[in-house]
């Protein structure tokens, strides 16, 4: 898991750029990574002392994630299915 978080900032990036600043129109992520995704991302907003705003853990930088069974990636605002390397 430790480098999903900079494969989704990287792709959504890349996504923005080819795309007028578009968003995508989700993350899919297996349990697993998932899980790990939401742990990490507790951990650095515990230790900050961040607020957490409500559902936070089912969105990624303003991308929706949901579960998968196909393995990570970003679905492209046009549909396309977009790997992510963990």
């Amino acid at each position: 898991m430790a480098n999903i978080y900079d494969s989704m900032v990287s792709a959504l990036r890349e996504h923005w750029r080819a795309n007028d600043n578009a968003y995508p129109q989700r993350f899919e992520l297996t349990q697993v990574t998932l899980e790990a995704l939401v742990a990490a991302r507790k951990l650095v907003n515990d230790t900050m002392n961040f607020k957490k705003y409500p559902d936070w853990e089912q969105e990624f930088l303003g991308v929706p994630l949901v579960l998968s069974t196909e393995g990570d990636a970003m679905i492209a605002k046009d549909g396309t299915r977009v790997p992510l390397s963990a």
